[in-house]
């Protein structure tokens, strides 16, 4: 998830990883036990642009750190 949402804004992804960034948040949300807050709210609220992507990721982020999710970062940073 941190790999797509390097973008700008949500239209700056295309409907391919907007699929695929609601399934990983399913995903996400299923694997970490998230509140309805921490994961498809703060999805939606990128989406409508209440939230900078930018924000959206550092969420995602502090989610991950503080669920001690081992992140590989070649991964994150390759092109999509």
């Amino acid at each position: 998830m941190l790999r797509f949402t390097q973008v700008d804004k949500w239209d700056d992804l295309s409907e391919e990883r907007k699929i695929q960034l609601g399934f990983n948040m399913g995903v996400v949300a299923l694997g970490l036990n998230l509140t309805k807050a921490d994961g498809f709210q703060a999805l939606t609220n990128a989406r409508s642009g209440l939230v900078p992507m930018q924000e959206f990721r550092e969420h995602l982020k502090s989610l991950i750190i503080s669920h001690k999710v081992r992140v590989d970062d070649v991964n994150i940073t390759k092109p999509f």
